[in-house]
């Protein structure tokens, strides 16, 4: 029976801590392929969670692609002390490859949260908000100035801690956080 010298490599990753596997060892035609399979599946699946892991796993799965190619070239098994692994379905056709969507849903769900985010930080000069909440803890949203919602037109936007407005002319709100720190200066809508 034909054999091939290969090293077949995995990874999990989870926040800071990473897991590197790896099955090293003479394969014939199909236990090579069986044993590409499953470590790739869990790549797939678990290979996405860490902070590095995003560069990690399509080296991991690239790398596993040229043993898996030098597999493919063998003839398969045609005797043997004992049968070979059973190959199972193929990567793409397992459910744990949907993993590979992982980075992808990740990043969708950031860019649209911070697109649908409308509230204070995000407001543009010329724009309309509404406030609610209390006078020592007010809420502040972006709303459409065609709204009824609408209450205040963002007139100015400074960065930065020590700026105020002329409070003979707007209402003022602001928000202190270090570098994030910034004013509205909010003239009412008539």
């Amino acid at each position: 029976m034909p054999a091939l010298r290969a090293t077949i490599r995995g990874h999990q990753g989870f926040l800071i801590v990473m897991r590197f596997l790896k099955v090293r060892g003479h394969f014939c035609r199909t236990c090579g392929i069986a044993t590409h399979r499953e470590m790739s599946t869990k790549t797939l699946w678990q290979g996405w969670w860490g902070i590095a892991s995003f560069v990690i796993a399509p080296v991991t799965l690239i790398s596993n692609l040229v043993a898996r190619f030098r597999f493919g070239r063998m003839t398969p098994p045609a005797d043997g002390l004992r049968p070979p692994l059973d190959p199972r379905k193929p990567v793409i056709r397992r459910v744990e490859a949907f993993g590979v969507l992982a980075p992808f849903l990740i990043v969708g769900f950031f860019a649209i949260a911070a697109e649908l985010d409308d509230s204070a930080n995000t407001a543009r000069v010329g724009e309309c908000v509404r406030v609610s909440g209390t006078e020592s803890a007010p809420e502040v949203a972006v709303v459409d100035c065609g709204s009824a919602e609408a209450e205040f037109k963002v007139a100015e936007r400074h960065e930065g801690s020590d700026a105020r407005c002329d409070r003979t002319n707007f209402s003022e709100y602001a928000e202190y956080g270090g570098r994030d720190s910034f004013t509205l200066c909010l003239a009412p809508l008539d």
